[in-house]
């Protein structure tokens, strides 16, 4: 775990200052949010971010170097697969969204979740998938058609 924190915190520290060397100078934007310019307010947070990240980074390679261990350790095919998986199912369902509506991706992503997740009650699950999925569509379909929304 102590490896993760140090390579999260460095990739966190690299975005961090992408952010406040290019992104926010160039596309900040224009305008107050609650009293103080966009691109202000997103200066610190982006230094906030930077600050912790450098710190995470500091901290974990001070205990990595207290160990003796590696920074860098190629995981095996198990613990590849683990780490990969989530962004393949994302992948996944971001192809279906540009293929078919939402509202018929939708269920299949939330009951998928619940599945992975443990959920094994038909009953249960089945609801809980397709409700959110009939909201979607009766706000897109209907209420925004007549202009309620």
């Amino acid at each position: 775990m102590i490896r993760t924190n140090f390579w999260s915190g460095l990739a966190t520290a690299v975005l961090a200052a992408v952010l406040l060397a290019w992104i926010i100078p160039t596309y900040g934007g224009s305008g107050f949010a609650i009293g103080i310019q966009p691109q202000r307010l997103a200066s610190l947070g982006a230094w906030l971010i930077l600050g912790c990240s450098i710190t995470l980074a500091l901290i974990s390679a001070v205990a990595l170097l207290r160990r003796s261990a590696p920074f860098i350790v190629m995981p095996d095919v198990g613990q590849l697969w683990h780490l990969l998986w989530p962004f393949l199912y994302v992948l996944g369902f971001i192809v279906l969204v540009d293929r078919f509506p939402l509202t018929w991706v939708a269920p299949l992503l939330i009951g998928g979740l619940l599945l992975i997740l443990g959920e094994r009650r038909w009953y249960l699950l089945l609801p809980v998938a397709v409700v959110p999925a009939l909201g979607l569509y009766v706000l897109t379909a209907h209420l925004m058609r007549i202009g309620v929304v």
